[in-house]
């Protein structure tokens, strides 16, 4: 995992880190039986106040989802909401930005909890 740092003009305030992870979301406002409820994402990059993820399908902006991120490692796994910042078609996927609803623990923070 490698770590980018923001750019000068770049609007994000905690540094990225670049992963290549499966990752499963649950769209909370769609019916419990809809086959559509659960989505399947491949992480790009992530940083403690959000993920940079691809997808099959389209997401809105504002779309309110729950992240399930899967242990990695002798780590927990993790289950986090998000909300939709942004979603653009790239080729035969899309690109979308999640926002945390409240930002990732520093390591030392997590590693006392």
């Amino acid at each position: 995992m490698s770590t980018l740092p923001p750019a000068s003009s770049d609007r994000r305030r905690f540094s990225r880190s670049v992963v290549g992870m499966p990752l499963q979301a649950v769209l909370p406002d769609t019916p419990q039986d809809h086959p559509n409820r659960v989505i399947g994402l491949h992480v790009l990059n992530l940083s403690r106040g959000g993920v940079g993820v691809a997808s099959q399908a389209a997401l809105p902006p504002s779309q309110p989802l729950i992240l399930f991120f899967p242990p990695v490692g002798p780590g927990k796994g993790r289950d986090t909401v998000g909300q939709v910042v942004r979603c653009d078609a790239c080729g035969d996927h899309y690109a979308i930005g999640i926002a945390f609803e409240e930002p990732w623990p520093e390591l030392e923070e997590s590693a006392r909890n």
